[in-house]
């Protein structure tokens, strides 16, 4: 159990620091072996390696939201514990390990032609499937862990959960060099994450042995009502899960199938870039949602309302260059990061990062959603996001080719995550106008910095080296840089934002304090402020 007698503001900032600290260390790992893999494996084997982890990706996302919903129960059992119900939910957990990966094997054994025509594998068909086998494997040490994981987190020993993933994430970085030196494929990597994969499960049962040692799954006390706790509240957490993940996955596949498994490689290069550009706003969003737990239950709503409008200002201003920079350096980003050029990686980066900025810029409004205890209000424009693809990629893919599939994803991120910004200020009754000004004013300083810098690229250095393309960017994101700071100027965006002015309602009270009574899973919570990063 967590030190009672340590503060929880103390806890949250010490989970924080340590999460923070384990995502850049898996973040370098996989920076550093990333380009090696690419170049060892090639274009095609590289690609059908991402069609591989994708569809693992999607199978991983069917755990029936039970990994929330153990770490809820956890969190739960020293404030109101209900006898044998934490054993019963843990207990389901293993069981619902053993089940998918039992029928993960019978639909793979049963579907691989179909898979293999579908996707183009061609000669690594064969390679491919004892990949696959393996894959299988850590997916099932994956769901033997979230268990004992959920232990760990609902005794706010996130830190600990953060280091073990960094370890095992050094060592899988060390297996991939080796073996990928010696000469493996696609096997090799695959018996890397199985083996990584029941690495971080003894560390994890082990750590979670220590720190509980009386939580123990056990499957045997399972009752119709745990059943009840877990599908009333662990369903609704997949299906926000499910449309993450799929909205992710579902453009490798459709390129796979459409063109081939290199194709899909390369744009999956790009979305990787993508990625590792969007984790300092992300961090910094995880560290802001236990401040606005703490905020709205110790001063109200009128603070949560300043909080609101101050990050996403910030978050506006520090989004307009970065986007404006990454779209006008794309091309020399992804060779300085590969080391040769990668043209769909290029375009994919481009096209994807303006609708991925809107949807970090109100970030601030997701934070404050789940500080006020609604953390449902975000399952519509998922499910938004997720249909407007499904509905956008075909036309698209056949009138544009494979970039259409970037813009169909690009499309539906912006329109949900504007739907999402007009249901919140409709449902929390907080006037738009304050932070449509900052977003225009931001989309505005964007657009003018990446088309001035686009026309003055032509006369920058750039080559076709690593060192050339260093120099590229850092040349580009000045011009960036001073062009933004000259239009911020002129439409005095750093000045203070004014209040929102709106009135007070009652609701919002019984809202604030419903975030503090439900500190339970927020505490529980560095998890929960996670997720708010990958919205």
């Amino acid at each position: 159990m967590a030190d009672p007698s340590t503060p929880a503001h103390h806890r949250v900032a010490r989970n924080t620091a340590s999460m923070v600290t384990g995502r850049l260390i898996v973040t370098a790992v996989g920076l550093v072996t990333l380009p090696l893999v690419y170049q060892r494996l090639g274009d095609e084997e590289f690609g059908v390696w991402v069609l591989l982890t994708a569809a693992v990706a999607v199978l991983a996302i069917f755990d029936l939201g039970l990994g929330s919903a153990m770490v809820r129960e956890v969190a739960r059992a020293g404030v109101d514990p209900v006898p044998g119900r934490l054993r019963a939910v843990l207990g389901l957990g293993i069981g619902w390990a053993v089940c998918l990966a039992v029928l993960a094997l019978a639909a793979l054994a049963a579907s691989w032609p179909w898979i293999d025509k579908l996707l183009q594998l061609g000669e690594t068909a064969d390679e491919a499937r004892r990949a696959m086998l393996w894959m299988l494997l850590g997916l099932f040490f994956g769901g033997v862990e979230l268990p004992w994981r959920a232990v760990l987190e609902g005794n706010q020993r996130h830190g600990l959960v953060a280091w073990i993933g960094a370890g095992v994430a050094l060592v899988a970085g060390v297996l991939t060099v080796v073996l990928l030196r010696m000469g493996v494929g696609l096997v090799g990597l695959a018996v890397v994450t199985a083996v990584t994969g029941g690495l971080r499960t003894a560390l994890t049962v082990a750590a979670a042995r220590r720190y509980g040692p009386t939580y123990a799954p056990r499957l045997r006390d399972v009752r119709r009502q745990d059943l009840h706790v877990v599908s009333g509240y662990g369903l609704r957490v997949q299906a926000t899960s499910a449309a993450g993940v799929v909205n992710t996955e579902l453009d490798r596949f459709l390129l796979g199938g459409f063109f081939d498994p290199a194709t899909a490689g390369h744009f999956d290069l790009g979305t990787r870039l993508l990625n590792l550009l969007r984790l300092p706003p992300g961090f910094a969003l995880i560290a802001m949602f236990p401040t606005a737990v703490a905020g709205a239950a110790r001063a109200g709503t009128a603070w949560l309302d300043d909080f609101y409008l101050r990050t996403t200002r910030r978050l506006a201003v520090f989004l307009a260059p970065c986007t404006a920079a990454v779209v006008v350096s794309a091309d020399p980003l992804v060779r300085l990061w590969i080391g040769q050029p990668v043209p769909w990686a290029a375009a994919n980066l481009a096209v994807l990062a303006p609708a991925y900025a809107l949807n970090l810029a109100l970030g601030a409004a997701t934070v404050v959603t789940r500080a006020e205890g609604r953390p449902g209000r975000e399952t519509r424009y998922i499910l938004l996001s997720i249909v407007l693809n499904a509905v956008l990629t075909v036309p698209l893919l056949w009138l544009y080719g494979p970039i259409g599939v970037s813009a169909a994803t690009s499309l539906a991120i912006a329109t949900a995550s504007a739907y999402y910004l007009w249901h919140f200020h409709r449902a929390t009754r907080r006037p738009v106008t304050p932070v449509m000004r900052i977003l225009v004013t931001a989309a505005a300083v964007g657009t003018v910095a990446a088309a001035v810098t686009s026309v003055a690229a032509g006369h920058l250095p750039d080559g076709a080296g690593r060192m050339d393309a260093a120099w590229a960017v850092c040349c580009r994101t000045g011009v960036v840089l001073l062009v933004s700071a000259a239009v911020l100027v002129v439409f005095r965006l750093a000045g203070p934002v004014a209040g929102t002015g709106r009135p007070r309602h009652p609701d919002h009270d019984i809202d604030a304090r419903a975030g503090a009574a439900d500190t339970i899973d927020a505490r529980a919570g560095v998890r929960s402020a996670d997720e708010v990063s990958s919205s």
